[in-house]
């Protein structure tokens, strides 16, 4: 055990997993296509940098931000450059590669031991983009400064990878990356783990914090509210553990390993699997084998915040298959959790303070988003939320009102003002 700062979140909510859980043995899985979506770097207008046909090695950058020369996408394979899809007014929709085992791109990682050296490495092999702040949950810009750094190693979402066993014997390389990471901030690291053994060693500057309780626990949301909480002056970045690991092995070996360990799990499969994948890896491809009959639904992330999509997004470690007749209305799976895990005997405002794990004023919050009323909004804590932290208040509600979609419409104002 360690001794570092403690989290936990009274209440919650246990959710059932969809599907038998996984054992834990990781497989690697390839897939013949691999894709980078223009939906997961909302706000960035890309100028592509590739062309259809072209042959490119892992690293390569294929699109870059207009605005922000720098910020960019690189490839996490590589392989020929398949389709390049734009979808309306122009913005891109994906960029599909063919893999093929050719040599990675080298990086120099000489200067990667100081705020410049580590924030040019990181964007030079598209592992900037690992970063979101809060507010507004962005990719921060290539000239921004956070006032702190959270790192999330613990999962509550059911069926998701154990981070100790994704992490076991690379213990040395994640601890070079989180070194890494202490050059972008002059204020604290908060690496969030579940209780236990600390994944790294505690400094000055790395702070342990053991996160227990329900899920929203592991909600980085949940962990920036408690320890945090960002302004507009003083915004907070967070990543995740596994791309933490993606930046000690550039560091360690020179070259991008764009790898994700992630679950495939759902009622629509036969035996449930833990994979090391590529990003972007083709998931109809690694269901496909041990789907049951019937027509079914692919989800990248788990059910309750999952997105349906042929190719694993940038943020998930999930992947969900489902029967396609169990998902006709949007919010199916709230209402049959609901009854599943809520009981009768809840009123909805002591329900709604259990699925928000914030320590927010939650009922006068959700009027506000409801209503659009940004400033109150604001003034009751929005700014330190994502749509991942309400998608629990949609499902204890019902699904009636996409609370996520409301927060993100309130945070696309405030972000205008």
């Amino acid at each position: 055990m360690n001794n570092g700062m403690k989290i936990r979140v009274r209440g919650g909510l246990p959710l059932p997993p969809v599907g038998s859980p996984v054992n834990g043995t990781t497989e690697v899985a390839t897939t013949e296509r691999v894709a980078l979506l223009g939906a997961d770097y909302p706000g960035m207008r890309a100028r592509i940098l590739v062309d259809q046909g072209d042959i490119v090695e892992a690293g390569a950058p294929l699109f870059e931000d207009r605005g922000k020369p720098g910020l960019r996408g690189t490839a996490p394979v590589s392989g020929k450059v398949l389709q390049i899809n734009m979808g309306a007014k122009r913005r891109l929709s994906s960029i599909v590669l063919a893999a093929n085992n050719e040599a990675p791109l080298r990086f120099d990682v000489s200067r990667a031991n100081s705020n410049d050296g580590v924030r040019a490495l990181m964007q030079e092999t598209g592992l900037w983009t690992s970063f979101r702040t809060r507010p507004f949950d962005r990719v921060p810009s290539i000239e921004g400064k956070a006032a702190a750094i959270f790192v999330t190693a613990t999962d509550t979402y059911p069926n998701a990878p154990n981070p100790r066993h994704v992490l076991a014997g690379q213990e040395n390389i994640f601890t070079r990356g989180l070194a890494a990471l202490k050059h972008l901030t002059q204020g604290k690291l908060y690496l969030c783990q579940n209780a236990g053994a600390a994944l790294a060693e505690a400094d000055p500057q790395i702070v342990i914090v053991n996160v227990s309780g329900h899920h929203p626990a592991g909600l980085v949301g949940t962990h920036i509210n408690r320890l945090h909480p960002p302004t507009r002056q003083g915004p907070v970045w967070h990543i995740g553990y596994q791309d933490v690991l993606a930046l000690g092995k550039v560091l360690t070996e020179g070259h991008l390993i764009s790898v994700r360990t992630i679950t495939l799990t759902g009622e629509g499969l036969r035996q449930p699997r833990q994979l090391q994948v590529p990003m972007g890896a083709d998931l109809h491809a690694l269901a496909r084998r041990e789907m049951t009959p019937g027509q079914k639904r692919i989800l990248s992330g788990p059910v309750i915040v999952g997105r349906e999509c042929q190719f694993l997004t940038r943020y998930h470690l999930q992947a969900t298959v489902l029967n396609a007749k169990a998902v006709a209305p949007r919010h199916w799976f709230f209402a049959a959790l609901r009854a599943a895990a809520v009981p009768e005997a809840f009123v909805p405002t002591e329900a709604l303070e259990r699925a928000l794990g914030p320590k927010l004023h939650v009922v006068p919050l959700l009027r506000a988003l409801s209503i659009g009323d940004a400033e109150t909004a604001a003034r009751l804590g929005c700014l330190q939320l994502a749509e991942e932290d309400l998608a629990l208040a949609t499902y204890v509600t019902g699904g009636e009102i996409d609370f996520g979609m409301r927060l993100r419409s309130v945070l696309d104002v405030l972000e205008a003002s």
